[in-house]
């Protein structure tokens, strides 16, 4: 398994946790220089694994090496993509025997990720490989990784490399494993083509996403958000989805507005409660309301930002001076369902039985609230 993992980590060209790259890097902004596409022009990796077990030595040498590659990657703004087709040998020897020789190939592959940079280091969330190797499972080796890179003087040669020796003991064996990993995966580009941030939209996005976290009940500031996550989508793609999901939680940027609604059934009784007081402090909205005739009072909380069910906090009804409380009795609860809590605008409904602390009950319906803050 140890060399399989190794042949994975090559063939993905970032690093498995605990297999970690380790090269100087030539260049500074790398960053820069990384954007277009790049051709695969080969990759090797010689990996040799020494088994000492009761003094019994096993050694075994797995060499592989493309043979034929038409395969690109392309760097567009903070994604990847990756497209074509590409073949190799799997050479393993065995104490000096050739037990294997196998060619493969992996074609029509089209592929992308997310990605970032830091100086000379890489964070992967995604694979720019697709890989097959005696039918086994790769999916493990998606998701966000870690590597460094180095790109040549000239910024035509691209090169991710390994070179690490480790030394493992088997848990259940005991058998002392000696393994040295070499490889190499080198792309290149036309001769005096270094390529800045195509993806222009970038930017004209990231400026218009400030103005709306100015202003998040902004209407014309949402909608000019969402104009430029569509136009950055056009420009430069949005292979993993995360602007396509921004787009959907922004939703139609219609700002809600309230009508000064606070009202509740109890049995034939409707009460509307006119004399309404809301107010937010620490992030805790608090609704109080009384009927016009004085006799009827209302009162709870939520935590501005939540809503969906059951987020009103210490609600008590009080009719005629005898308070009533959410039942939990198991029939017919009390439960609210809040859709607004930002903006400065509060909007929920909510139904149920409530109690007295002496047992007695009250079923309510068509509990409404549309309030501002």
């Amino acid at each position: 398994m140890k060399k399989l993992l190794a042949l994975l980590c090559l063939l993905t060209v970032f690093t498995c946790e605990n297999e970690p790259l380790d090269f100087d890097s030539e260049t500074g902004e790398t960053d820069v220089e990384l954007f277009g596409e790049w051709n695969l022009s080969e990759f090797n990796t010689e990996l040799t694994t020494t088994t000492d077990f009761d003094g019994q030595i096993i050694s075994s040498d797995l060499d592989v090496s493309s043979t034929e590659v038409d395969y690109t990657l392309n760097f567009i703004g903070n994604n990847f993509t990756t497209n074509g087709n590409y073949s190799y040998v799997v050479g393993i020897v065995v104490n000096g025997t050739e037990v294997s020789n196998e060619p493969y190939t992996i074609d029509n592959v089209s592929g992308g990720g997310a990605y970032s940079v830091n100086g000379n280091q890489m964070t992967i969330d995604g694979s720019f490989f697709e890989f097959n190797f005696q039918g086994a499972d790769t999916s493990v080796l998606d998701g966000e990784q870690t590597t460094t890179f180095q790109i040549s003087a000239n910024g035509e040669t691209l090169t991710f490399t390994q070179s690490e020796n480790t030394t493992e003991i088997d848990p259940t064996t005991g058998a002392i494993v000696t393994i040295s990993n070499n490889s190499t995966s080198i792309w290149t580009r036309d001769e005096g083509v270094v390529v800045t941030n195509p993806c222009d939209a970038e930017e004209a996005t990231n400026d218009a996403a400030a103005a709306y976290n100015e202003d998040n009940t902004n209407e014309d500031l949402c909608n000019a958000y969402k104009a430029a996550l569509q136009n950055q989508i056009a420009e430069c793609g949005d292979d993993n989805g995360s602007l396509q999901t921004i787009i959907d939680d922004l939703g139609d940027c219609t700002t809600a507005s309230a009508n000064g609604t606070l009202v509740v059934t109890t049995g034939t009784l409707d009460i509307e409660f006119t004399q309404q007081t809301v107010s937010i402090d620490n992030d805790l909205i608090t609704v109080e309301g009384t009927s016009a005739g004085g006799s009827y009072m209302i009162y709870f909380q939520v935590t501005e930002g939540d809503t969906g069910t059951d987020v009103f906090q210490n609600f008590v009804l009080t009719l005629n001076g005898t308070e009533y409380f959410p039942s939990t009795q198991g029939f017919e609860d009390f439960t609210s369902s809040t859709s607004v809590s930002t903006g400065n605008v509060l909007q929920a409904t909510f139904f149920g039985i409530v109690e007295s602390a002496a047992g007695a009950d009250l079923s309510l319906t068509q509990g409404a609230v549309d309030v501002t803050y």
